[in-house]
């Protein structure tokens, strides 16, 4: 007797569960023999709001191609990622009462997941080809920013203006206007994409 086989949207499902659910394990099971010093209270919210972002910059893009095979494509990827959301929001709501966020932070930080994975599916819908610039783009204002803010953070020296709006994990954490700022540019910019893909002939 055989399985039928797995679907690949389950797939995507299944991985993103995981990767909440591993997180939640990760700073509350206590597995290492140290303690870890960003595992308290007030930082499992954004715990899982990192893990969320990094799913859908890094791992997200790659299901677009497989979802597009099962009939999956264009503005109808927008479901999926509604679906992912939907799934994240009881992890979110019990994290969100832990480290004591409101409700517009909670509506911010899932707003920057969605203009983000509505970015990352425009490109790898659209523009495949793109893709290693992309994740290049991603790797750079992921680290570098943070980066250049610790340096200068050890050195007494401000860092440079408008440094959260560019790095996606420091927008997330900083809140307010640069998690907003980036999920209006990444959503329009994702459904440019998508929507010009769904006028071509």
């Amino acid at each position: 007797m055989t399985l039928p086989p797995l679907h690949r949207s389950a797939g995507l499902y299944l991985s993103w569960i995981g990767a909440l659910c591993g997180t939640v394990l990760f700073l509350l099971g206590d597995v290492l023999p140290y303690p870890l010093p960003f595992a308290a209270p007030s930082s499992f919210f954004l715990g899982l709001v990192q893990v969320e972002i990094f799913f859908v910059l890094l791992i997200w893009p790659l299901f677009v191609p497989l979802l597009e095979k099962d009939g999956i494509r264009r503005l109808s990827l927008l479901i999926s990622v509604a679906i992912l959301i939907l799934f994240a929001l009881p992890l979110l709501l019990i994290g969100a009462n832990v480290s004591g966020i409101d409700a517009a932070g909670l509506v911010r930080s899932q707003a920057q997941v969605a203009g983000l994975s509505t970015l990352g599916a425009g490109i790898a819908s659209r523009r495949r080809s793109a893709m290693p610039w992309y994740l290049l783009a991603v790797f750079v204002l992921s680290t570098l920013p943070p980066l250049s803010f610790y340096l200068e953070n050890q050195m007494q020296a401000k860092a440079p203006l408008g440094t959260p709006f560019l790095s996606p994990f420091w927008a997330a954490a900083a809140g307010g206007a640069p998690a907003w700022v980036q999920s209006a540019l990444a959503g329009l910019g994702g459904l440019g994409l998508l929507a010009w893909k769904e006028s071509a002939p």
